[in-house]
């Protein structure tokens, strides 16, 4: 099963949106819709049964402040409480007094700490101013002393226990808000920071395709500059025209050769230069055995000649076959074995790593940079490639790179000496 047949993760379609996300991301609209849907059938109630009065008058305005009370906790509790002192005058208790612990619960829950006081502050008045109301209406009623006295201590009493149950929920609330935040903001952070990791990997592996490629070009140019020169003194009995030409041609490949060492200084930023030689699709067969004598069971399989690739092209297969046996051994898991498969076909070449071990390592931390280094370097030369674990067990790297046609097309034409063009055995 190849890694294109997996199912592409899903992502949501253009125009579609999450409601319940939505709930949670627009709370003023939300308690405007709530608390004017309850206004309508508060207004509809009183046509129907006809149970008109100042309570109404008094609730709306109520209803209107508790929409705004977990977005701005500050003007809720400030317009609650003087809706509550003013309708006393008219009428001591309404409907819309029971939202005067909304307004608490939205000042502790949402609001800054000075909101958070003046919520607690503005349900103990409260409580107070009502107890103390209906104490002196029992006294002007004519009632005993005694029974006005337990009137303002049963409502101090009740009021009690309903704040301090209102402020245990709303803190319970903030809580659940503090962290929820906390956990968004370590998400973020981690994000950056994965971000970061895999910028830094890419600034890594770029500067190592950069030293190799400058190896590569600087040996090209070299020989240019060495043939060019050798030319010049060749063509010195020929006419001078030709003599022109190669030295233009050498003077040329100075300036180009000084330009990519300055281009690619820039992306190494560093003084290191390597001028030895680069490993290629010659060393394949060494790096097998090497990792056979590292213990892993290795098939390596070529199909196609591999001697007359781009130096360039060359080196990352290499190090892109030598990436991937380095993770099999590392996270395969014991008794794991793998299969090295290079195939060369007009278009293009394509490799394959694939191991039967356990797909993914349990104790890794995903922290490492291999994939992406390896996918930076089929990017560079306009390939592609796909990693991934296998259904059930097992890992599969898979590169394409375009090439042009091979430099023979000959039936006839021998592999590379150094590549066996065929396997000895193959993955189940």
């Amino acid at each position: 099963m190849t890694p294109s047949s997996h199912p592409a993760p899903a992502r949501p379609e253009r125009g579609r949106r999450d409601p319940f996300r939505w709930v949670i991301d627009h709370p003023g609209t939300v308690d405007a819709a709530v608390f004017g849907a309850a206004a309508v059938a508060l207004l509809g109630f009183t046509l129907l049964t006809g149970a008109w009065g100042w309570w109404l008058p008094a609730t709306l305005p109520m209803l209107g402040a508790a929409a705004v009370c977990r977005t701005r906790p500050g003007l809720g509790v400030a317009l609650m409480a003087a809706f509550a002192l003013l309708h006393m005058p008219l009428v001591p208790v309404v409907l819309g007094d029971a939202l005067t612990f909304y307004a608490m619960f939205c000042a502790i829950a949402y609001g800054r700490p000075l909101v958070h006081a003046l919520g607690i502050v503005a349900g103990v008045v409260g409580a107070l101013v009502q107890s103390a109301y209906w104490a002196l209406h029992a006294l002007l009623s004519g009632s005993p002393p005694v029974e006005a006295l337990v009137t303002l201590i049963g409502l101090l009493f009740a009021g009690t226990v309903a704040l301090v149950a209102v402020w245990a929920l709303a803190n319970l609330q903030r809580a659940r808000v503090q962290q929820m935040r906390l956990v968004a903001e370590r998400a973020e952070q981690a994000e950056r920071e994965r971000e970061q990791r895999t910028a830094l990997a890419v600034a890594g592996e770029r500067s190592r395709i950069a030293r190799e490629m400058h190896d590569v070009v600087a040996h090209s140019l070299s020989v240019i500059i060495a043939q060019a020169d050798g030319g010049r003194y060749v063509a010195s009995v020929r006419p001078e025209q030709a003599a022109d030409v190669l030295a233009t041609i050498a003077d040329t490949g100075r300036s180009a050769l000084a330009d990519m060492r300055s281009l690619l200084g820039v992306l190494r930023q560093d003084d290191e230069t390597s001028y030895g030689p680069q490993p290629g699709p010659e060393m394949l067969q060494e790096l097998v055995a090497r990792v056979r004598t590292a213990g892993l069971d290795v098939d390596l399989q070529v199909d196609g000649r591999l001697d007359d690739l781009p130096r360039s092209v060359g080196t990352s297969l290499f190090r892109l076959v030598q990436e991937a046996l380095t993770n099999t051994l590392k996270h395969a898991g014991p008794r794991a074995t793998a299969a090295v498969r290079v195939r060369r076909s007009a278009g293009g070449l394509e490799v394959e790593v694939i191991d039967d071990g356990q797909g993914t390592d349990p104790d890794s931390d995903g922290q490492g940079h291999g994939i992406t280094g390896m996918r930076e370097r089929m990017s560079v030369l306009g390939g592609t490639l796909q990693a991934g674990p296998l259904p059930g067990h097992g890992f599969r790297v898979l590169a394409r790179i375009p090439l042009g046609a091979p430099a023979s097309t000959s039936p006839s034409a021998p592999p590379s000496p150094n590549v066996p063009p065929h396997s000895e055995r193959t993955l189940p």
